[in-house]
């Protein structure tokens, strides 16, 4: 009926191809292209900071509780994690389909849960969904003539990076090896002593006023003695003058012993100021946390919103005050930290004094006793003179002695006072710090009216300059004034310069990684970087920005590659029609259903969100051979029934309407053989569901175009035919039609050799290597180079340079770029280490190069074999490897890690004894030497400390700088940092003779020595403890040496891995690239099986027989040998693309079976012989069956022979296409034959409806 639609209404169908022509040409110009189909990879990381934290601390402390609660999440399949030195990653896999946003917020809400039950100091956890989008679009590095690395640095970070973050699709770009400049302070040991020696000079002067006053009352006794000696006759009037002596003592004892109770009193009421200023500082701390722009900078509305969330965290006498009065009270707690400050001065200045007076006021109380004890018996009694003046003469002789020894605690009182107010234990680098921090404030405090309006209140100024903190005044202290910072510190502006490393062949630059946005085309972001480079290169002269790495030329160079072969296929194909036919006008009709169908392929996939990547035009280039079948079909048949007289119209409408059952059928089986793929899960359903896709539309395309766009132009262009007369193809037809006779009679002479060499084929398949998709030849290349311990960072830099230096001897290297650190893509999902002791070596080759990237790799590793670092290549950034791990990878799962320390290196020998296997890592090479200190609780407590003590002191005595604040100079913004001129003189070497001051039960001091309370060892530490589902595991790594397979190396080692003994509570895996093969072929093999089955019935309900559908299945085993023998052939492994060539193959082979039997039965209900009517079949559709067969080979030659760039990627699927329907095409012309006259022997029967009312 469509056909015959078709021929009645010729302008419906031009006017319908005109629309799909416009609308495939709309959609293909507005497709996003990318290297690979959208990948949703079902992994969430979450990661959770814990600063100065060890790996055995991190993972007690906060991998455990997380992974407690996180376990229980829905949808998780499998949780590990890494708890490395100050930080825990924790990695979540969910299965397959589940809604990764809906995760985030049921791990944010079990987050909840365990976060208050963390250590002070654990930060807080973030959430990281990954996906392949996280890999750099591009990486380019940064010169300009004329400019130094510091200028660079500045015009990188002012002008290139805003200009490459304003581009549409770029998410982030970021600068490694930028000059970064800092405001150092460090306190000044000579500045302070300076001071201190005016301090102390003040001090001397006040002990000597007092000492004054004690040397007068001890003359003043002195004279009392001297008169009562010399003045004995005239007692009355020595009494009298003693007396007025002692009253003279008395009162100048008083005025001392009263001047203690003013200053207790001061101190009292410094005090009590100074406890309400804490108070109103710790609020000051408090809202830092919780409103770190301000008060009076947020609106009511969010006010409220973070009051009522941090209520229970606030007193309760403020938690409710509204939002003016909130800011007036944080006005005040701001200046809290200053005024507290000055009053530590002035309690200081008082205890000095107090310490004085308190040495002295034992001895005058007992002078004042003893004085005034002599007044009242003068007074009193006035006993006999000789005994008075003996008495008085014994109390003065106590008075001196008194008075001589409160001098000498005098003394003692006075080096103690000294010692306190040394300024050295006063101005430290937390106090600088704090003061700076409390000074470089700038906040509104709120409103006042000024008339009618309203004028904004803005407290503090943020410091400007360099000079204005040099000039800061951080105390005032009597005797000196005002104490400024440049009196006790220097200042000074530094940079990371001999802390960074990034390179450009050999010269100092940047580079720059570019991170483009989710939902962002890969090859749009990267078009719109390189013309942003040329732009930005055109305006500033002398500037230079050469791509190490780019996503978007690699992706055209593969899409280009494809459409190029897809191009070169579909004219191959339109060429062996004009051959075969030797007729212009069917072969025009024929290919035009190419450009047709592709075209309404390219609508269905921009209407199914499809994108235009490697996958997805594999599948368009594939299905452009078979884009013709139908039509070949369709214009074979119709050109036999004009050659049988039929009129023009009438058999465009019958030849259509003939095979329409037949081709329905063909094109079904083909596209079926996708729909098994939603059975599968994991990268093989996300990768390959697009090439599926198009092949489906493009086959269903081509089915329309050929049931109406052929017989409609058929009945107008084959008016008139002439009969086509090929000597050579009539002569090899006669030649088949011989052989198909002898194969008939002797069916065993074609049947056993086929036997034989499937099960030939199946042999080679088990013993043949395996890869996922193959390594593909890019101009990018990778390298990590990890340097050994213990050396200098001069030393690393010079090894560095080496290595650049032999890498650009090589003759297909155009540029080498470093910078320090691991880059390594997706890595960190297996843990790789990001350590400093590595640098990551961009390389990037020439064009014209005639080496390999597996031959470069090999020299690399050859010329930097002597220089004793560790290299890691990797010979193409942009193969699916990026996707997961590469190589062998063996996990080892117990608790005591010094037993998997042990299992690792057992596993490493099997690994370094299994040929191929190189470069074995089992993760201890990196362990890193470690200072612990074992501290014995029971004997520092009797000291009077604890471990929480012991570590806080020597944490803060190794700490060597902290960042006060940020100085805004200008339009840059510098930080300011005390920073330490040692470590508090702390060395491996005097670590144990480090004292603590111990305040005991009777107020006095103790020195501690940390050797008498703690053992203090070396030991080796992992970088890293790794879990999986929450239990322990070490993991030991082995690359694959060139000349070798990931597959036939694996199954070595897992040979030799089955007679290990595994000890009792351990378990061994193996994962890395060999189980994504595993899984991915686990995938393909049922989906193949599936396949067949729909096949199968998709052909019983065609030609209503469950035995003609299974004689045309034996095609598969002819496909498969096929594809086999030349995949062997060619050297190819077995690789997850050259599984899912079978796959097409299984559908497109029955195509030729289901003509050939379709019109086999044919001709028996006409009548004809069994044999003869084989025969017959065989001989009429020997031209459509070999046309299909060659145009799709045909089409698939460029991708089969790797012509272009990156066109290793699809070979070994054009391989095996190509040798599988070869083989199959030959051997279907006489194996079903023969094959069909066995199984039907008896004739077919068939159901005879005698009447129509029956029902």
């Amino acid at each position: 009926m469509l056909s015959s639609y078709s021929v009645r209404r010729p302008y419906t169908v031009f006017v319908a191809v005109i629309l799909i022509i416009v609308l495939g040409v709309i959609s293909f110009v507005n497709m996003t292209t990318d290297l690979l189909p959208s990948i949703d990879m079902p992994y969430i990381i979450v990661i959770t900071s814990y600063p100065g934290a060890s790996p055995e601390k991190v993972e007690q402390t906060v991998t455990r509780p997380l992974e407690a609660t996180l376990g229980t999440v829905s949808g998780l399949k499998n949780i590990s994690s890494i708890s490395r030195e100050n930080s825990s990653i924790i990695i979540l896999e969910y299965v397959q389909d589940t809604n990764m946003d809906s995760a985030i917020i049921e791990l944010s809400s079990s987050i909840d849960l365990v976060s208050g039950q963390l250590d002070e100091g654990v930060g807080t956890p973030v959430f990281l969904k990954i996906n392949p989008d996280m890999i750099p679009v591009v990486v380019a590095s940064v010169d300009r003539k004329g400019m130094g690395i510091e200028e660079i640095s500045d015009f990188t970070s002012e002008t290139l990076i805003p200009a490459f973050e304003r581009l549409e699709g770029v998410a982030s770009v970021n600068a490694s090896g930028l000059i970064k400049k800092r405001l150092e302070v460090v306190l000044d040991d000579e500045k302070i002593e300076e001071l201190n020696i005016q301090i102390k000079s003040h001090l001397e002067k006040t002990f000597d006023e007092n000492r004054i006053t004690l040397e007068k009352a001890q003359s003043e006794i002195a004279e009392g003695l001297a008169r009562l000696e010399k003045e004995a006759p005239n007692q009355k009037s020595q009494l009298a003058q003693a007396g007025i002596q002692l009253n003279n003592a008395i009162a100048n004892i008083n005025s001392l012993l009263s001047e203690e109770t003013i200053l207790n009193a001061q101190k009292t009421a410094f005090q009590k100021e100074k406890e309400s200023l804490q108070q109103l500082a710790e609020l000051n701390d408090l809202f830092k946390q919780i409103f770190p722009l301000g008060i009076s900078e947020i609106s009511p509305d969010m006010y409220k919103a973070i009051m009522q969330q941090v209520a229970d965290r606030l007193p309760e006498s403020i938690s409710n005050l509204p939002q003016e009065e909130m800011a007036e009270l944080a006005e005040k707690a701001a200046s809290a930290p200053n005024r507290i400050a000055a009053i530590d001065v002035e309690i200081q200045n008082i205890d000095i004094r107090q310490m004085a007076l308190s040495a002295m006021k034992p001895q005058l109380e007992n002078s004042l006793k003893e004085t005034e004890s002599a007044i009242k018996e003068l007074e009193s009694g006035r006993i006999t003179m000789a005994i008075e003046l003996a008495n008085n003469q014994i109390r003065l002789e106590n008075g001196k002695k008194e008075i001589e020894k409160a001098l000498e605690e005098f003394n003692k009182a006075k080096e103690e006072a000294f010692k306190n107010a040394d300024l050295s234990n006063i101005i430290t680098e937390e106090l600088v710090s704090k003061i700076i921090m409390a000074q470089n404030f700038n906040m509104p405090a709120g409103y006042i009216l000024n008339g009618n309006n309203q004028h904004l209140v803005k407290v503090g100024e943020a410091f400007s300059s360099r000079e204005e903190i040099q000039n800061m005044v951080l105390m005032n202290i009597e005797p000196v004034g005002d104490i400024r910072l440049s009196d006790v510190a220097k200042v000074s502006v530094t940079d990371n310069s001999s802390k960074i490393y990034t390179k450009v062949n050999g010269n100092e630059g940047v580079l720059l990684t570019f991170q483009k946005q989710s939902t962002a085309s890969t090859s749009a972001v990267a078009d719109a970087i390189n013309k942003e480079i040329k732009r930005l290169q055109n305006e500033y002269e002398g500037l230079s920005i050469r791509p190490l790495m780019n996503q978007g030329d690699y992706i055209h160079m593969l899409t280009d590659s494809v459409i190029e072969n897809l191009l070169i296929g579909g004219v191959l194909a339109i060429l062996v029609l004009l051959v075969f036919l030797k007729d212009v006008r069917p072969t025009i009709e024929i290919a035009l259903s190419i450009p047709i169908s592709l075209m309404f392929a390219m609508a269905l996939m921009y209407f199914t969100k499809i994108t235009i990547n490697v996958i997805s035009l594999s599948g368009l280039a594939l299905g452009v051979g078979m884009l013709v079948d139908n039509s070949i079909v369709v214009i074979e048949n119709i050109y036999r029934l004009r050659n049988e007289g039929i009129p023009a119209s009438k058999a465009a409408v019958k030849g259509a309407v003939e095979v329409s059952g037949a081709l329905a059928a063909s094109t079904l089986t083909t596209v079926c053989v996708f729909l098994p793929i939603v059975f599968t899960q994991g990268l093989t359903r996300q990768l390959f569901t697009d090439m599926g896709l198009t092949i489906t539309y493009s086959l269903l395309a081509s089915l329309i175009v050929a049931l109406t766009l052929v017989p409609a132009m058929g009945s107008t262009l084959l008016k008139s035919v002439n009969e086509r007369n090929n000597r050579w193809f009539d002569k090899f037809a006669r030649f088949y039609e011989r052989i198909l006779k002898a194969t008939i009679r002797r069916k065993a002479i074609i049947l056993i050799p086929v036997t034989l060499l499937f099960i030939l084929s199946i042999y080679g398949a088990s013993i043949i290597g395996t890869a996922f998709l193959g390594e593909v030849d890019s101009p990018q290349m990778s390298a990590i180079i990890t340097m050994p311990k213990g050396i200098t960072i001069k030393e690393r830099y010079a090894l560095n340079d080496e290595v650049m230096k032999r890498i650009l001897e090589i003759e297909a290297v155009e540029t080498v770029g470093a910078m320090s650190g691991s880059q390594s893509g997706l890595g960190f999902l297996g843990g790789g280490s990001g350590s400093d002791n590595e640098t990551t070596f961009y390389i990037l080759l020439k064009d014209n190069r005639s080496l390999k990237n597996t031959d470069v790799e090999r020299i690399i590793y050859e010329k930097t074999a002597d220089l004793g670092v560790e290299v890691s290549v990797t010979s193409s950034n942009m193969d699916i490897s990026i996707l997961g791990g590469r190589g062998i990878q063996v996990n080892i799962k117990g608790q005591n890690l010094d037993k998997l320390a042990d299992i690792s290196k057992d596993i490493a020998g099997l690994l370094s004894s299994t040929a191929g296997a190189v470069n074995i890592e089992t993760g201890l090479e990196y362990a890193d030497k470690e200072t612990r200190i074992q501290v014995d609780k029971d004997k520092a407590m009797r000291e009077g400390l604890t471990v929480a003590q012991i570590y806080s002191e020597i944490s803060s005595a190794l700490k060597t700088e902290t960042q006060a604040t940020i100085l805004a100079e200008g339009n840059k913004n510098y930080p300011v940092l005390l920073v330490k001129s040692d470590q508090g003189g702390i060395t491996q070497e005097n670590l144990a003779d480090y004292t603590f001051t111990v305040k005991q039960k009777d107020g006095k001091e103790k020195q501690v020595r940390l050797g008498d309370i703690a053992q203090i060892i070396e030991a080796d530490s992992l970088r890293a403890i790794r879990r999986e589902n929450q239990a322990r595991y070490m993991t030991v790594t082995a690359e694959i040496a060139d000349g070798y397979n990931i597959g036939l190396v694996s199954r070595e080692f897992e040979k030799k891995l089955a007679d290990y003994d595994v000890p009792e509570g351990y378990d061994i895996s193996i994962s890395g690239e060999n189980k994504m093969i595993k899984e991915a072929m686990r995938d393909l093999v049922l989906m193949i099986i599936l396949a067949v089955i729909f096949i199968y019935l998709i052909m019983v309900a065609q030609f209503q027989s469950l035995l003609s559908p299974f004689i045309i299945l034996f095609t598969m085993p002819l496909a498969f040998t096929g594809g086999l023998l030349l995949l062997w052939a060619c050297n190819m492994e077995l690789s997850v693309i050259s599984m899912l060539g079978f796959l097409i193959l299984a559908g497109v082979v029955v195509n030729n079976g289901i003509v050939f039997i379709s019109y086999v039965e044919q001709l028996l209900e006409e009548g004809m012989n069994q044999k003869e009517a084989l025969v017959k079949a065989g001989v009429t559709r020997l031209r459509p069956i070999l046309l299909t067969a060659l145009t799709t080979i045909l089409a698939m030659v460029t991708m089969a022979l790797g012509f272009g760039s990156g066109a290793e990627m699809v070979q070994p699927l054009a391989v095996v296409t190509i040798g599988g329907l070869t083989y199959a095409t030959v051997l279907t012309l006489l194996v079903v034959p023969a094959l069909y006259d066995i199984f039907h022997r008896k004739p077919k029967g068939r159901i005879e409806i005698e009447s129509e009312n029956m029902f």
